[in-house]
């Protein structure tokens, strides 16, 4: 058996597939580089929603090799000899399925490489769905083989592929742009992004690829074990049983998607005082954090009753990909909380000094968003001994809005233009009105506040 699947490795078009589907997956996971960068689960994303794609080239892959039997009458040699069907069979489908898996393993071990040398969070649950896609992969491609022996036309091949494209695109368009329809499960592309780092696929998204990774797989095996009708009927019932599987297991949306890791979500803390913490996923980026926190946190300490102990905000659910929810989270007493972004251009985190300084350490107080920017970042230029503050945007990164920042510079000139303790006063003021959640912060800035 092992020596006729070696033979199958090099005459099959199994080097071939994997070839292909190797250079698709790494062009695929190159082009999401700045979005999943150090994150392990976002890698996770990225891996699986690639499917979209490899799944029809699987299908077409094994229907390349189906065709080879059909066309040269192999099939017809092997049916005269007294073994099984399933056994003559056997190594030719064994020898894709380990060609697409170790394509599909080798992307993923390739990019994981790249997290471990950035010394980034690995769990071992950002190994779950890769390896459900392998299933799927598999069986997809033996599919393909049953299909090839059946009807060996040269358009099978780009038919199949075609309609695995058409399959699950056509089908989730039923549902509607956002709809929570289960059609919308029928793509492998992935359609809500994670919101947060330590999100990781859900249980229900695992179990619903599972379920159809199983059902190609039988439907595979089934088909190219025998050529009765009970045989056929019992692998169309597994193919049925797989996409029924994934399209009523799965819940739409990203409360059905996502879900939250709690090892890559808990606090890691650095060495010394003052306290800095940041989530296990971005652990990695401890060391670059920890001076620049403890620079706003030092900032801080201008205020009286000034927070000792700075932390990343995270969220208590999966997020909606909506900005004002990670303004929502309460700090413990004493605690200010920053929120940790990367800069896609640089790969270092934004401003951790200026986003504590913020508002005094009100940014990410748990009131929401104010939509007041200016007062905030004169608030956190004073404290730092800054003329001015940088603002980062979520989507544009640093913004350098030339009316903002002069804003800002102006506000910082007469603020520092009063008497030190008036300065003082004022920007305390700022903060105290933040925490009470206040929408409109210039007021308490410009001394123009009730007492």
């Amino acid at each position: 058996m092992i020596r006729q699947v070696r033979v199958e490795l090099r005459r099959s078009n199994a080097p071939t597939m994997a070839v292909l589907l190797l250079i698709i997956g790494i062009l695929g996971a190159a082009s999401m580089y700045s979005f999943w960068q150090g994150q392990w689960l976002r890698l996770g994303y990225v891996h699986s929603s690639g499917m979209f794609l490899l799944m029809p080239l699987s299908l077409a892959g094994g229907a390349v090799l189906g065709r080879r039997d059909r066309r040269t009458r192999a099939d017809e040699l092997m049916n005269s000899t007294g073994r099984p069907r399933w056994q003559r069979a056997l190594p030719a489908m064994t020898a894709l399925g380990v060609a697409v898996a170790a394509a599909h393993l080798l992307v993923l071990a390739g990019a994981g490489a790249v997290v471990t040398f950035d010394g980034a969070y690995l769990g071992v649950r950002g190994l779950a769905g890769p390896l459900t896609d392998v299933l799927v992969l598999v069986g997809a491609a033996w599919v393909g083989v049953a299909v090839g022996r059946l009807w060996s036309s040269p358009l099978l091949p780009p038919l199949l592929a075609a309609a695995g494209l058409v399959a699950q695109e056509g089908t989730a368009m039923l549902g509607g742009p956002g709809s929570t329809s289960r059609l919308s499960n029928a793509s492998l592309m992935i359609s809500w992004p994670p919101d947060t780092p330590w999100e990781t696929l859900s249980d229900r998204l695992l179990l619903s690829r599972l379920a159809l990774g199983v059902g190609l797989v039988l439907a595979g095996l089934l088909l190219a074990a025998g050529r009765s009708w009970p045989v056929r009927a019992g692998a169309l019932a597994s193919l049925a049983g797989g996409v029924a599987g994934l399209l009523l297991i799965g819940v739409p949306g990203p409360t059905g998607i996502w879900q939250l890791d709690p090892d890559a979500r808990r606090f890691v803390c650095a060495d010394g005082t003052p306290q800095v913490c940041v989530t296990a996923v971005n652990a990695h980026l401890l060391p670059e954090i920890t001076p620049e926190a403890r620079r706003g946190l030092k900032a801080l300490a201008k205020l009286p009753d000034a927070p000792a102990r700075a932390v990343e905000v995270r969220l208590d659910t999966v997020g909606s990909n909506d900005s004002e929810q990670w303004h929502r989270p309460k700090p413990a007493p004493g605690t200010v909380q920053f929120l940790l972004e990367v800069d896609p251009d640089t790969g270092r985190a934004a401003d951790v000094a200026e986003r504590i300084a913020l508002g005094g350490g009100t940014m990410w107080s748990g009131c929401g968003r104010s939509g007041d920017d200016i007062a905030p970042a004169i608030a956190a230029a004073w404290l730092l001994d800054a003329e001015t503050v940088r603002l980062w945007d979520s989507w544009t990164g640093y913004r350098y809005a030339d009316e903002q920042q002069e804003e800002i510079r102006d506000g910082v000139r007469q603020l520092r233009a009063l008497p030190e303790p008036e300065q003082l006063r004022r920007i305390t003021a700022l903060r105290d009105a933040a925490a009470r959640c206040e929408p409109d912060l210039m007021p308490a800035l410009t001394g123009r506040a009730a007492p």
